[in-house]
């Protein structure tokens, strides 16, 4: 089968399916109803479910093929296998129970979606006790924590929470999405854990609900960013290095990068506050079915410092960290491994990028409980996002006072560090950019217009052109990792200082 490349060709796809059920199977399920009719009597439960089960044949699995699950056992494409009926032994009821359809992770047996199929007569939920006028995720948010809704709903979310917990006991993760659908409306849980499970938070803000098939096509980027399959088979698998032969086989592996785990927070200090990193070194192995995973040990974190005489030091600390951690792995896999730079993975490596960019934001719960930031960055075959030198020597521009003296200073000095505009380092270290011109290209938003010529970027439509802009707004992009990414675009952003090649 032909892969399904983007949003545009889902909607399609998705649109051709409801005309041909609505033109060609609706009314031949209409007529043998109206036979049962004249007959005085509803069609028997039996038919009737099988008339239904048009619905997730000719609909339900065409969308699910749109979004690049398929229904066999083989792997097509990279793609893992989307079993229906699949048994799962209850937890709740200690009696094995079927999930409409289980999409699992081929490689390492891993558990990606749920998708549970309701009548397409069935209609999105109600509470039962209406004060006020909540938005369907959020009446489903208080139908996980308990509140009574209308119809079958609360045994409906029961049972999913029933699967989920099942699925997590049995394979010892969690999936990574569900999805409950009639064919016409769909609510996707982005946060399944904390949807299903017992210490979970059941947020609205984490569910997302499409009232009908006019939702669906209106926000289908919304639904192939979360739920295509390889959009969620990219999202990395987070393990510790003794975990990681349980999981795959050496064979498997085709790509290792350097990266970081990185926290952003805002130190109180004496009289004003002032900002805080920390990174952990991680290692990204890729497998040929295109699932990444994250490997690295959750004890030892290096916090940024903020004198310079500190700073090589701290960086030599990380290295050390990241190539003990590379050999271990390595030697758990008996290979020896040579990580790929950041400008393979972003020119060569479209649709891999794609799933996982250079950088992107996390969500912990202990990160969002401190108010921290959180990230996880890409550094490829460098072990730090910053250099220790500038590979330019004697700019003018990391100094303030000399680039307002040209008139191309960014705003007001920063002679200390700042929250807002968060630069971690201030005038004039060399890690510093004080220039005007490079302050507005970096923060320039990437459009569907200039998304050619900026080339992959981290960020979505909106977002700012630097890749590390959301925790450090002045460094000197001649001691940035991703700066021969960025100078590649070199239609939109030019540096106002030049390397010398050779």
């Amino acid at each position: 089968m032909t892969r399904v490349r983007n949003a545009d060709e889902f909607v399609q796809n998705f649109r051709r399916a409801k005309s041909n059920y609505d033109r060609i199977y609706s009314p031949l399920i209409a007529e043998v109803r109206r036979q049962y009719a004249q007959r005085g009597s509803a069609p028997p439960s039996s038919v009737d479910e099988s008339l239904e089960a048009h619905n997730r044949i000719y609909v339900i699995n065409t969308m699910l093929e749109a979004l690049n699950w398929r229904l066999n056992t083989s792997v097509e494409n990279g793609l893992p296998n989307l079993l229906p009926e699949t048994p799962v032994r209850s937890i709740q009821r200690r009696t094995v129970r079927f999930l409409d359809y289980l999409g699992f992770e081929r490689a390492v047996d891993r558990p990606l979606v749920i998708i549970e199929v309701k009548r397409p007569s069935e209609q999105l939920p109600k509470l039962v006790k209406l004060a006020d006028s909540p938005s369907y995720a959020e009446v489903i948010s208080r139908g996980l924590a308990g509140g009574l809704l209308a119809a079958e709903w609360n045994k409906w979310l029961n049972d999913l929470a029933d699967y989920v917990r099942s699925v997590t006991e049995q394979t010892g993760r969690t999936p990574r999405r569900v999805v409950l659908t009639n064919g016409k409306w769909l609510i996707l849980f982005l946060d399944p854990y904390d949807a299903f499970l017992e210490d979970g938070k059941r947020s609205a803000s984490r569910i997302l609900v499409f009232e009908n098939q006019h939702e669906i096509e209106n926000r289908a980027m919304e639904v192939f960013r979360h739920l295509e399959h390889q959009r969620v088979l990219g999202e990395t698998h987070e393990l510790e290095p003794g975990e990681l032969l349980f999981f795959v086989l050496s064979s498997e592996i085709c790509r290792v990068m350097h990266g970081l785990h990185l926290w952003y927070y805002e130190d109180p200090g004496g009289y004003k506050p002032r900002p805080a990193i920390k990174v952990a070194p991680v290692l990204f192995l890729q497998s040929h079915y295109g699932a990444w995973l994250r490997l690295e040990i959750p004890t030892n974190d290096y916090p940024l410092p903020h004198r310079r005489s500190e700073l090589q030091g701290h960086l030599t600390e990380v290295d050390r960290a990241a190539q003990n951690l590379l050999r271990d792995i390595s030697d758990r896999l008996g290979r020896h491994f040579v990580p790929t730079s950041l400008s393979v993975h972003y020119e060569q490596e479209g649709e891999s990028f794609t799933v996982f960019p250079g950088v992107q934001p996390h969500y912990s719960r202990l990160a969002v409980a401190s108010g921290m930031e959180e990230y996880i960055v890409m550094t490829g075959d460098k072990t730090h996002y910053l250099m220790p030198e500038p590979t330019v020597q004697n700019c003018p521009y990391h100094d303030w006072v000399k680039s307002n003296a040209e008139g191309k200073a960014s705003g007001s000095a920063t002679h200390s560090p700042m929250v807002y505009p968060r630069s971690f380092f201030c005038s004039p270290e060399v890690h510093h950019c004080s220039h005007r011109d490079v302050k507005i290209a970096k923060s320039t938003q990437i459009t569907a217009g200039n998304r050619d010529r900026c080339g992959n970027r981290s960020g979505e439509e909106g977002q700012a052109f630097c890749e590390i802009y959301r925790f450090e707004t002045h460094l000197c992009c001649r001691t940035c990792v991703f700066e021969d990414v960025c100078t590649k675009a070199n239609e939109v952003f030019i540096l106002p200082c030049r390397r010398t090649e050779g």
